[in-house]
């Protein structure tokens, strides 16, 4: 206690100091703190879901996935669920949609088909009602449903009846049988309905769901004491049966693969928060760096003291434990006050993060990311205060009590404050550099074209009831109607329908053949993506002919099947030949051909940063589906067309709604988020640890400076001039900086190697961002030591001897 006081009055006795270090140190922990409770919430515990760590996903692998997907085939989870035996629960889900009419105004709700073992595999238990039984849970089986907290609140006033009365999806009147709990995890969050009979799905027909095709999730909890990797050698075996006994399957090739399920919904996050965790992590450093060596600066001025308390008896062990109590002292109170930073921070991060968080998540401090506040706290305050503690303990007493000694200084205190300042700058470089890596990566990747103009376009969804539109001609007919709707519209100047609008995340794969070549069995046939659009649609959104014509309202049910390709597919096919009049085929049996008409350019069809995928179009007369999108173009701005089309479809069929509106600006700014995310928050660490460094900087030169004053005095009497004065001292500075710079770009080569998966058309070792980074560090140190070297240029000769 004795030693907490004596620190409290030293804080109090220097509140400049004090303030600066404590604000310094604060910065380094709210910055810690507040990522790693984004971390926490985001990459660690994603989910609310019991025992997470039992649960795994089930994905697909096949030499044509560039990853392993999460699209089970219906007819693959059947024969997993009848031969595992690593899993003490399996179950399977799809997306799918239900239009609710007869409870006011009609809405496109967001639904879950779901086996009958889905929530009893999460662990889930409705708060009203029971789950899906399992004779519910076949084909033909009765009509029922269970609906989310959040839906039960808002559309049906919570009403305690609900349970067990009937409502209509999709024209059908299908029975409530349970209430989910509110706030479901991720990725069910948004889960409106919850519906059995995965086979049922809205897109696809009876026959294309036991061909294969794969669209389904599967989630399974591992028996106790069954291994990841042991469920993995099962489901190779497993995955072996059956493409032996199911090899004219178009899944026949693939194998399935156990994931943790935590790491599949969060594997693509990781390598975001390692980079930016390292950079807050050399901000840490950096501001302790910085600390310690004000201590050390200080340290100058208390030799009498430490002198004084070892004449009186005072042991190295007693000056070492008084300066750590300091320390401690001090990073306490900047722990706090980081604490409350950070919690600040968080509201900024909520907001910079918003489109990319999942939906009514909450960013707030955590009680890991709080036991991380203290031990950083308590880490700061040793890197902090045991260097001055040695070098204090150390102090020789003779010198100590001489009257000169109070200007006097340890070499050794010098030389490692220099090392700090080279340590600063090594770690500010490598920063700067990363950020510099990744700013530019995002800008090339705002400047990349997406294939066509965004400008003005917006998009809705809408998914026809398959009762009300059974067949295809009525389903190219209900969009046949809208879109003339929306053509009438003044402010519209173009309207289509589509299935695999660019960047709207949902962008189906269909294998294919080429007519007069060797058509190869169904599993092993090339995959690409599957655009069903309507005439007009190439036009609407923008997009270049590159040779052939494109779809016209001739090309209708009942016509010679025709189809449009990408550049990349044609160039891959045909590159020595014209591919207009070749022909493709596609079903189960290659018996439906489609002659190529036209060749398009390419368009990011996933994101502005994946590799443009093979892309095959076909008009929507003759490929109708239920489900599309209606894309539309105004002069204006397109956040307004919601409504526009909203009425064009209640004028074609006031029973049915649209849903996930959005513009084409929106969704490839949501495109790069993640991008966007990292290159910001790492250019603000970047930036603060520039900061940092020239502060250190500028605290060295003039604490030299000060210890030199009477050498300077001496120079000046003997004739030197300002000049020299401020080349002497700014030759100090300087030097620990290009030492500094040298390790830094050195460690800069190799970390820029860890984040190239995160770089676009950016080289890890390019020249010009290394020399940026260079000479703004040499401009930023060259002003930083130039204040003090200026001021040293200004000694009076006479009042510097004066005390000698």
């Amino acid at each position: 206690m004795s030693d907490f006081r004596t620190a409290l009055r030293t804080l109090r006795k220097h509140p400049r100091f004090s303030m600066v270090a404590i604000f310094t140190i604060a910065l380094g922990i709210a910055a810690t703190t507040s990522l790693f409770s984004v971390y926490d919430r985001l990459v660690l515990n994603p989910i609310t879901i019991t025992s997470p760590s039992s649960l795994v996903a089930i994905l697909n692998s096949n030499p044509q996935l560039r990853a392993p997907a999460a699209s089970v085939s219906y007819p693959r989870y059947e024969f997993l669920r009848d031969h595992v035996t690593s899993f003490s629960a399996l179950a399977l889900s799809a997306f799918d949609t239900f239009n609710l009419t007869g409870n006011g105004d009609p809405d496109q709700l967001q639904g879950l088909r779901v086996s009958a073992s889905f929530l009893p595999t999460l662990g889930v238990t409705p708060v009203r009602g029971r789950n899906i039984a399992p004779e519910e849970d076949v084909p033909n089986g009765p009509a029922v449903c269970l609906v989310s907290y959040e839906l039960w609140q808002t559309k049906f006033g919570g009403r305690e009846s609900l349970v067990g009365e009937s409502i209509v999806l999709g024209g059908t009147s299908w029975q409530v049988v349970g209430i989910t709990p509110p706030r479901m995890s991720v990725p069910f969050g948004q889960v409106q309905i919850f519906a059995p009979r995965v086979f049922e799905v809205g897109g696809l027909t009876a026959a294309q769901v036991q061909a294969g095709a794969g669209y389904a999730q599967p989630i399974a909890r591992l028996k106790p004491g069954v291994s990841l990797e042991s469920a993995r050698e099962e489901l190779a075996a497993i995955s072996r049966d059956y493409k032996a006994q199911f090899g004219g399957r178009l899944d026949a090739q693939n194998t399935s693969v156990p994931q943790a399920y935590i790491d599949f919904l969060v594997s693509s996050l990781q390598p975001t928060f390692y980079t930016l965790l390292a950079a807050v992590a050399f901000v840490l450093l950096i501001a302790c760096a910085n600390v310690a060596s004000l201590f050390l600066g200080r340290l100058t001025t208390r030799h009498k003291e430490i002198a004084v308390r070892q004449s009186l008896g005072a042991m190295r062990g007693r000056i070492v434990r008084q300066f750590l109590i300091e320390s401690l002292t001090f990073s306490c109170i900047a722990g706090l006050l980081g604490g409350l930073l950070g919690v600040w921070a968080l509201t900024g991060l909520q907001s910079l993060l918003s489109a990319q968080l999942p939906p009514n998540t909450a960013l707030t401090m955590t009680w890991p990311a709080l036991a991380l506040t203290v031990a950083v706290t308590l880490v700061s305050a040793v890197l902090v205060g045991l260097a001055p503690a040695v070098h204090a303990s150390r102090a020789d007493l003779v010198e100590g009590l001489k009257d000169s000694a109070r200007g006097s200084s340890s070499s050794g205190a010098g030389r490692f404050r220099g090392a700090l300042i080279v340590a600063e700058v090594a770690l500010s470089v490598v920063l700067l550099v990363g950020s510099g890596l990744l700013l530019t990566s995002f800008l090339k990747l705002q400047q990349t074209s997406p294939g066509f103009d965004p400008r003005g376009l917006a998009s809705a969804f809408v998914g026809l009831p398959a009762q009300a539109y059974a067949t295809p001609p009525r389903q190219a007919a209900f969009y046949d109607d809208v879109i003339a709707q929306l053509r009438q519209q003044p402010q519209v100047t173009g309207a289509a329908a589509a299935v695999g609008l660019p960047l709207s995340g949902f962008n189906p794969r269909s294998p294919y053949s080429v007519q007069g070549r060797p058509i190869l069995p169904l599993g092993q046939r090339p995959l690409a993506n599957l655009a069903i659009v309507s005439d007009g649609y190439f036009e609407t959104l923008g997009m270049t002919r590159v040779s052939g014509r494109f779809f016209s309202p001739d090309d209708r049910a009942g016509a010679a099947g025709v189809c449009i390709i990408n550049e990349s597919l044609a160039r891959r096919l045909f590159p020595e030949e014209s591919p207009v009049g070749k022909v493709l085929l596609r079903g189960a049996n290659a018996d439906v051909a489609s002659e190529i008409v036209g060749v398009v350019r390419d368009v990011k069809a996933i994101g502005l940063n994946t590799p443009t995928p093979d892309e095959i179009y076909h008009p929507m007369r003759q490929l109708g589906r239920a489900s599309m999108a209606i894309v539309v173009r105004t002069s204006g701005d397109p956040a307004n067309l919601q409504n526009v089309i909203r009425a064009a479809v209640a004028r074609v069929d006031a029973n049915q709604p649209i849903s996930f509106f959005s513009t084409m600006d929106a969704n490839i700014s949501a495109s790069v988020g993640t991008q966007r995310i990292v290159a910001s928050v790492t250019a603000a660490f970047a930036a603060l640890a520039l900061l940092l460094s020239a502060v250190g900087l500028y605290s060295v030169i003039s604490y030299t400076v000060s210890q030199r004053t009477a050498e300077i005095g001496i120079r000046m009497a003997l004739g030197a001039r300002a000049g020299q004065v401020v080349a002497l001292v700014m030759r100090g500075g300087l030097t620990l900086v290009a030492i500094g710079l040298v390790l830094g770009l050195a460690g800069a080569a190799g970390a820029a190697r860890l984040i190239q998966s995160l770089l676009f058309q950016v080289a890890p070792l390019d020249p010009m961002i290394y020399g940026a980074v260079a000479l703004l560090f040499g401009v930023v140190a060259a002003l930083a030591s130039l204040l003090p070297s200026l001021r040293a240029s200004r000694i009076d000769p006479l009042l510097a001897l004066r005390p000698e």
